[in-house]
């Protein structure tokens, strides 16, 4: 009887790992800044006003953000839902500024009165995740190439975020996927601040 019990519980053990099999659906993924209401209180509040622009999508494959890859076959993709991961992107940065103290503009209205124009092009944004026995390793990355344009003058100052991480998931859920890419994106944005400095009213780059 016992045998007969322990054949039985790997066998329904079995079925429940065949059912992990990727059927080729899209995991929708909402991409948006982590931010703390205590982070943003203590940013001091720049004094400039700065429009977020365009932002391109420079990825060599733009299709999707990653994929999924089951521990029993097939695979699932990673996507952002009905939207171009380029003004995604864009609206996260202004919301991660705006949630930070930064004074930001409406986008798509040009300067609008800005003292600084951002504009960037995205070089790498992806999240993959593969099934293993016991554990599903998730893996993200960023990366941003970004201009400001001070109008006063009309000088430039250039950054590359980058940003990367993964985790172990015990029992994998999509907002595991979600939760990493959002907080590796929302790290490289804080180099932003972190590396530039405000002066007469233009935003430049600290000494090294």
């Amino acid at each position: 009887m016992k045998r007969r019990r322990i054949l039985f519980m790997c066998w329904v053990s079995l079925i429940a790992m065949a059912g992990c099999a990727g059927t080729g659906e899209v995991i929708p993924l909402q991409i948006h800044p982590i931010v703390t209401k205590s982070e943003s209180v203590s940013k001091p509040t720049p004094t400039l006003r700065v429009a977020v622009g365009s932002v391109e999508d420079g990825r060599s494959h733009k299709t999707g953000l990653g994929v999924r890859t089951h521990l029993w076959g097939g695979v699932s993709y990673f996507d952002v839902p009905g939207a171009d991961p380029a003004d995604v992107v864009a609206q996260a940065l202004s919301d991660y500024l705006t949630a930070n103290g930064w004074q930001v503009t409406k986008r798509g209205a040009g300067d609008n009165g800005a003292d600084v124009v951002l504009t960037g092009k995205i070089l790498d944004l992806s999240v993959h995740a593969k099934s293993r026995i016991g554990f599903t390793e998730v893996t993200t990355k960023s990366k941003l190439a970004l201009q400001a344009q001070n109008v006063s003058d009309g000088s430039t100052i250039r950054m590359t975020l980058n940003g990367s991480g993964g985790d172990d998931i015990f029992w994998f859920d999509p907002e595991d996927a979600q939760a990493l890419v959002n907080d590796v994106l929302t790290d490289s944005f804080s180099k932003l601040p972190q590396d530039t400095m405000v002066k007469n009213r233009q935003l430049q780059l600290k000494s090294p």
